[in-house]
């Protein structure tokens, strides 16, 4: 059970990347519309670019720890090395 859920724990980690990431381009796309219709002021939100940023790391740490993750979510036995004692699988 703990390969399922380090792979549900990667999914959300690289959609949370791809919204960071899209938060971020479609804000540098929105500032470089404004730039060539010379809109006057130019608006740039910053807190776009900060959430965008937050999400992008948090899906990062989020992926890299996946797998510490999924062994404390789960209680199965995926190796034959971690089976406890006294199993009559061993």
């Amino acid at each position: 059970m703990k390969r399922p859920v380090r792979l549900l724990i990667q999914i959300i980690a690289a959609a949370l990347m791809v919204f960071g990431a899209l938060e971020i381009g479609l804000e540098i796309v929105h500032h470089q519309v404004q730039v060539h219709d010379h809109a006057n002021p130019i608006h740039t939100n910053i807190w776009r670019y900060i959430i965008g940023a937050l999400l992008f790391a948090f899906g990062i740490v989020l992926f890299l720890g996946s797998n510490s993750l999924a062994d404390q979510l789960t209680d199965d036995y995926d190796d034959e090395d971690d089976l406890p004692p006294g199993n009559p699988e061993e």
